[in-house]
């Protein structure tokens, strides 16, 4: 492994496995210089360094030591990357806020979750994320799952609810935490036997409120049903809104989750998962900071993209952090850049794409190669969406450039079929004809017939058929 030494007395080096020497940046002294920890990722070396000034994190990257914390006396290394000082917990040289240097610690039996009384920390080999949504008084992990009395959850992508695999962990748990009432032990209070149903997905116990999910339906199998509590919901006032909103006299629910700040006497549906009270909007279950909630309106059938304006900003749903810097990951609502919202216009009913005055969106993403001067949406039949511009001819699914098309002189001729100046086209198979006559081909009716000077073709099932005249 690399190591640091001190040059002259005056100078950190790091002195590499294969003999070469390099200056340590960023500051750092000789003078009271000590290392407090050392390991490697891949062939990087990274530490924890301390001097006279505070304590230092070297980056084996950038071959740079920053100074982050002066609090020589409290700090302590925690694990690789972890450590603390009296006031923060930090992710290398970055302090994770809030949070409670007295109560962090690692979660015996992972490697990828640590809690204090604020939140989890979640980290993985390429990603680092903290999540408040857990009750980690009670937290137990095992390998990438993790659970507190109520909710299981799994790391995939982010931290997920992962409720419906329960029966996974249900007889390690009894037998490793048989003492603690948590939702693996029959004398839990919150269990859903006998729920009735209030409406929809809402069930509720006399004392507990549900949202009930469905997942592992498919080909001569049923669903599997999971009654997802909604912790802290009070049973006495609780009331839906509609299929995915509710509230009771002290909170507003966005299926089991809390909405956090919102305020549940103003509190309104606006349709999907968009909702707003007298102050702010919301999108699955999270508050848009900025959104202007008295001129914000939702794109008419793009809810599942997310797709929505008020008078300063276009917005979509993308898979990011909740927060930055280290909020965890989930579908927010983000503004797209650049979009003008005066001029921005859904063109599909499945929102494949949109247009303002200066720019084409595939699915709310702004595509940049597409000329807008010459962008016409052609034809909308579900899964297909085809447009085209001077440049080519696109299929919305798939985000597909069709080879082998002219878009300046592509036509479409009905919705089975175009052409340009070389070449046919179905739009119902996808497929570019070349060996048709472009130039004497034509439609002959509105179900799919047409014929060109050697051939007539039909579309039976799918397919196109040709025969010879």
């Amino acid at each position: 492994m690399d190591r640091f030494v001190i040059n002259a007395n005056t100078l950190v080096v790091l002195q590499k496995e294969d003999g070469n020497a390099v200056l340590v940046k960023g500051g750092i002294t000789a003078d009271g210089f000590e290392v407090l920890s050392i390991y490697s990722k891949g062939w990087l070396t990274f530490a924890y360094l301390k001097d006279h000034q505070g304590i230092w994190w070297f980056n084996a990257r950038t071959n740079k030591a920053s100074l982050f914390s002066q609090d020589i006396e409290a700090f302590r290394v925690v694990h690789e990357d972890y450590s603390s000082d009296s006031q923060h917990v930090y992710l290398e040289d970055k302090p994770v806020s809030p949070s409670d240097p007295g109560s962090f610690e690692l979660l015996p039996g992972t490697s990828y979750f640590a809690k204090d009384k604020h939140q989890l920390y979640v980290k993985e080999s390429q990603h680092f994320h903290v999540f408040d949504e857990m009750d980690t008084s009670a937290a137990i992990a095992r390998h990438d799952y993790c659970t507190d009395q109520d909710h299981l959850f799994h790391l995939s992508s982010g931290l997920r609810y992962a409720n419906e695999y329960k029966h996974e962990m249900v007889d390690w748990l009894r037998e490793h935490h048989p003492d603690i009432p948590g939702w693996w032990q029959t004398g839990y209070a919150h269990h859903a036997d006998n729920a009735i149903q209030l409406t929809g997905d809402w069930y509720a116990t006399a004392t507990s409120v549900f949202y009930r999910t469905e997942s592992d339906g498919g080909y001569r199998r049923d669903a599997k049903e999971t009654f997802n509590l909604v912790r802290g919901a009070d049973r006495s006032s609780f009331g839906p809104l509609d299929e995915q909103f509710a509230r009771d006299r002290n909170q507003v629910y966005f299926q089991w989750r809390t909405i956090r700040g919102a305020d549940p006497k103003s509190f309104e549906s606006l349709g999907g998962r968009f909702g707003r009270d007298k102050q702010h909007i919301y999108y699955n279950g999270y508050r848009i900071e900025g959104a202007d909630v008295l001129t914000f309106e939702v794109l008419g059938g793009t809810e599942h993209l997310g797709l929505s304006r008020d008078q300063n900003h276009v917005y979509h749903a993308q898979y990011a952090r909740t927060l930055q810097p280290f909020g965890h990951p989930d579908d927010v609502l983000q503004r797209i850049k650049g979009a003008d919202t005066a001029t921005f216009e859904v063109l599909t009913p499945s929102g494949s794409w949109a247009v303002d005055a200066n720019q084409v969106y595939l699915w709310g993403i702004v595509n940049k190669k597409i000329d807008r001067a010459s962008f016409t949406h052609l034809l909308e039949a579900d899964p297909q969406s085809w447009a085209k511009d001077r440049n080519g001819l696109y299929n919305a699914n798939g985000k597909r450039t069709v080879k082998g098309i002219d878009g300046a002189s592509f036509v479409m001729l009905n919705r089975y079929w175009g052409k340009d100046d070389q070449a046919v086209f179905s739009f119902v198979t996808g497929g570019v004809y070349k060996t048709a006559d472009a130039e004497t081909f034509q439609v002959t009716d509105d179900e799919g017939g047409a014929e060109d000077k050697l051939f007539r073709y039909s579309i039976h099932d799918g397919a196109v058929r040709k025969k010879i005249k």
